[in-house]
């Protein structure tokens, strides 16, 4: 061929001469046209674009518009293939404004085509529809089938590229239409290729193999080895989406077979990254590898580097498989040099990507975010669309990396700035996974309102990409899972009611179990354990006729979890310790933390604390790996109370220190809200409250007393870092710096009065009487009939009151309260039936209405109004002597004299104490 162009080139050279001798003008512009052509052909760009300025030269002067516009379309061509692309844009417009202004369709239609085919290749295609659009416009006038078919093909494939697979359908289906009116068996074969991507896009995998099918007929009779290569391909990637593996194994061997039959090299090399990767998926990653390997050798001996380089890319995902990440990021090492020496920069901003996805994988994400950076740099040198869809996934990538260490906010910017990039494309597939990054994001910082607007988004967005599963499911799940969280159950139920459709009409038994799994979830939350049993066995039951491992580990935890709801703790054992089986099988670490907490729960509940402790152990130990610091707290304070109930009272203390450290830790830092603070509130609240009664057996009063004034003091905290948040003033001290006894009793030297000091905790009231300079006089005890607190963190749920036990300090307090006249209606909220309750009520509105008509003509010796004053009075006195015997008598014999002035200090539920019971001289501090 290059031979030929040389001698047109020297023909047209000829040429150029004749007309300079005849003194032809407008012949000299047309052959230097043609050696610009000649040179475009032997690949001498810079020498095309001379001779086609010279050709516009002369038509400019001769005033050829005809050749004006021609000549546009060759330079724009000549500068687009130089990589000049403005110049080329300002020609191919030149082109089309010249075309329309001669009125001339055909030029029209060329030039329109000639300037979407230059956005397509940019990867500007949502630039590029409108072009391809104008020119279908004009099509029925051109008479051109097999143009409208290329056209047809192109603005489906600009479609498909932007993830308007419906569209892409429709443009396809076309293309089909018009190669069959054309006969042009070649042309059916590409439509039916492509259509049936379009399909398995959108998750229509039957359509998809259909079309597959036929493109393998069509090949066949038209013994074209390429085209057939090709379709047991895509037969075969059709059945990985399907989740027929075995059956994709049969058509990649199908394909490696004809590529070794043709001595096809190239064709083989594909075949083995097929294989290889699906035997990844298989979990066969020896298989995997050695496939791979052979691949990667194919490629070094065809001397093709960036095929080397997508071998190397297949060798790292399945070490990342098997969890060498070390090997992993080796791979990419390697694969990063070669991209340098191939001057390839968007290959070097793949690379780049996936080094930090690498690093994601280890735990690393500062580093990841480094590498990330890095892609986001290399891909600043590309231009077009398709570049900027790459910066929008590494948007993507950093907000993953940001939510992975807690920094919501952070996330959000990121999640938010894919989602702008995927919108400005058109990209409805990568809005679909921003909406869902941003959703989980608010859901982590707790703001659950905003986290549905995300997920709703989502599925309409799931809902325009259509298909018959994948992200329309998976955004009904999302969407069903935020519902349970908010106690929406019934829309909870609806959307995971349509997930669980979806996936049975796809036949996607994964999805079904992961469906009937999570309805499971919501059952047991709504507290119909029968329900959940149920959903959850069946999910167990698919899982284990499709194979999957962690399906089968997800159905075992969450059937412990519901036979423990049950109380039936012995078969919540049994599931328990399956999931931890499989979770240890998968080097699923999440996994094995929830199955070690929960097997640490069960076997508390069960009083084989030595167990517990041995499972809760395991699991802090994984938390700590993986940085999950509230996990940590949880699993610090549920040891603690196992230690605490197996009488290893030292070690106990010790967990629960930790966990009260932890939780003051991560409510301090955390950028949630405020919700979730006071989720994790309650928590701490537990914690410090089980601390104390461990300090009380102990004997260390002191520091019981220190964890007290922390627990007390720490709401108060919250609010002064909000107030000072909120006015932009810096906080003179911090507030969050633990309280100790050298502090309280700092304090408490500056009163110069005795201290009075109340705490309860879990069942029991604390009291220490305090004195300026000599410290704790006396401590005292008292259990008030509350119930454990030891067992009710692991039951979820506060204690209930044992009947015919001493009554609870509220129950004190109203009575006192009734009894002075404060708050009448405490003794109806205290009283224990409503029939009790009616007969006070009654006792006293007699008592009342023979007050009220005892004048001194119905009662001259004024006995019955005595009778009723002291009826009155010594239910006041009962009421109050039981009060006053809980809260002041136990320490009365500390205080030096009867008129000593003493300062009580209390907390929320002891400020409702009449202030009458202080029978010394009491100063009440009401610091809450």
């Amino acid at each position: 061929m290059k031979g030929e162009h040389e001698t047109a080139l020297k023909l047209h050279k000829a040429h150029l001469s004749l007309a300079q001798e005849l003194g032809d003008y407008a012949a000299q512009g047309r052959a230097y046209g043609n050696m610009g052509n000649a040179y475009h052909a032997l690949g001498i760009y810079d020498q095309a674009v001379r001779y086609h300025r010279q050709e516009l030269q002369i038509s400019l002067e001769v005033n050829d518009r005809q050749s004006q516009a021609s000549t546009h379309g060759n330079l724009a061509v000549a500068y687009q293939a130089l990589g000049a692309h403005d110049r080329a844009l300002q020609h191919y417009r030149h082109h089309l404004t010249i075309a329309r202004e001669l009125r001339d369709t055909q030029t029209e239609a060329r030039a329109l085509a000639n300037l979407g085919n230059f956005h397509s290749w940019r990867g500007e295609y949502a630039q590029a529809l409108p072009y391809f659009q104008q020119y279908l416009a004009l099509s029925p006038g051109l008479q051109d089938l097999e143009g409208e078919g290329k056209v047809c093909h192109n603005l489906a494939y600009a479609h498909y590229c932007l993830g308007q697979y419906k569209d892409a359908v429709r443009y396809y289906e076309q293309d089909l239409a018009l190669a069959k009116d054309l006969q042009d068996k070649l042309a059916q074969a590409k439509a039916y290729c492509n259509l049936g991507l379009a399909h398995k896009a959108l998750g229509e995998y039957s359509r998809a193999e259909e079309c597959q099918r036929y493109l393998l007929s069509l090949a066949q009779a038209l013994d074209n080895t390429q085209a057939v290569f090709r379709a047991y391909g895509n037969l075969g990637d059709v059945f990985v989406c399907r989740g027929d593996l075995p059956g994709a194994v049969t058509f990649y061997q199908q394909q490696l077979t004809l590529a070794q039959k043709a001595a096809e090299q190239k064709m083989e090399a594909d075949a083995y990254a097929a294989l290889g990767s699906v035997h990844r998926l298989l979990r066969q990653l020896d298989a995997a590898l050695s496939f791979h390997r052979q691949e990667l050798t194919l490629r070094k001996d065809l001397a093709d580097p960036q095929g080397e380089c997508r071998a190397l890319g297949h060798l790292a995902a399945v070490h990342m498989a098997q969890g060498d990440y070390t090997t992993t990021f080796q791979c990419y090492e390697t694969q990063l040099g070669l991209a340098q020496g191939l001057r390839d920069a968007r290959l070097e901003a793949q690379v780049h990507g996936n080094m930090g996805i690498t690093k994601m994988n280890m735990g690393a994400f500062e580093e990841a975010i480094g590498y990330f950076e890095q892609q986001l740099a290399m891909l600043q040198q590309l231009s077009g669309s398709e570049g900027m869809l790459d910066r929008g996934r590494a948007y993507g990538n950093l907000a993953d990396c940001y939510d992975a260490l807690g920094d919501y906010e952070e996330a959000i910017q990121y999640y938010e700035k894919y989602l702008t990039v995927a919108q400005s494309l058109n990209h409805v597939q990568d809005q679909e996974k921003a909406y869902k990054g941003l959703g989980n994001a608010h859901r982590s910082m707790g703001s659950l309102q905003q986290a549905l607007v995300c997920f709703e988004k989502r599925l309409v967005v799931a809902h325009e990409l259509g298909g018959e599963g994948g992200g329309k499911a998976q955004a009904y799940g999302e969407l069903g899972t935020l519902h349970s969280q908010l106690g929406n159950y019934e829309q909870a139920l609806s959307c995971l009611e349509h997930q669980l459709s979806i996936a049975r009409s796809a036949g996607d038994k994964s999805l079904e179990a992961e469906a009937s799994d999570a309805l499971g979830g919501v059952y047991r939350l709504m507290a119909d354990n029968e329900t959940a049993l149920q959903w959850h066995q069946r999910a167990l039951s698919i899982a284990e006729q499709t194979g999957c491992v962690r399906s089968q580990g997800r159905a075992y935890g969450n059937l412990g979890l519901t036979y423990e709801a049950l109380g039936n703790y012995e078969r919540a054992v049994v599931f328990q310790e399956q999931h931890l089986s499989v979770a240890a099988q998968t080097n699923d670490l999440i996994a094995k933390t929830l199955a070690y907490g929960s097997l640490g729960r069960t076997h508390h509940a069960l009083q084989n604390y030595a167990q517990a402790v041995m499972y809760l152990q395991e699991g802090l130990r994984l938390t700590e790996q993986l940085g999950q610091r509230e996990d940590e707290a949880k699993i610090r304070h549920r040891l603690g109370l196992s230690l605490w109930a197996g009488g290893n009272l030292e070690e106990a203390q010790h967990q629960l220190y930790r966990a009260s450290a932890l939780f003051e830790t991560i409510r301090h830092e955390t950028q949630q809200n405020l919700d979730y603070k006071l989720s994790l509130f309650d928590l701490q609240t537990s914690s410090y409250q089980a601390l104390q009664r461990v300090l009380v057996s102990l004997g260390r009063h002191d520091e019981a007393l220190a964890i007290a004034e922390r627990g007390r003091t720490r709401a108060f905290a919250d609010l002064l870092v909000e107030r000072q948040r909120g006015s932009k003033r810096a906080a003179s001290a911090d507030p969050y710096i633990p309280v100790t006894v050298e502090h309280i009793l700092e304090m408490i030297n500056g009163q110069k009065a005795l201290v009075l000091y109340y705490s309860l905790a879990g069942g029991f009231l604390y009291s220490w009487l305090i004195s300026p300079g000599t410290g704790i006089l006396k401590f005292n005890e008292v259990y008030l009939g509350e119930a454990g607190l030891e067992t009710s963190e692991f039951q979820d749920g506060g204690g209930s009151l044992h009947g015919g036990g001493p009554l609870s300090l509220d129950q004190y307090i109203c009575n006192a309260r009734e009894a002075l006249g404060v708050d009448i209606h405490h003794s109806r909220v205290c009283s224990s039936s409503e029939t009790e309750s009616e007969a006070g009520d009654l006792l006293e509105q007699q008592f009342e209405e023979l007050n009220n008509n005892l004048t001194s003509a119905t009662d001259p010796t004024g006995y019955l109004r005595m009778v009723s004053r002291n009826n009155l009075f010594n239910r006041s006195c009962r009421s109050m002597t039981s009060l006053y015997s809980t809260t002041v008598s136990p320490v009365k014999d500390g205080l030096s004299s009867p008129l000593c002035r003493t300062t009580c200090k209390l907390q929320v539920s002891l400020i409702l104490v009449p202030a009458v019971l202080c029978f010394v001289q009491m100063e009440v501090l009401w610091l809450q």
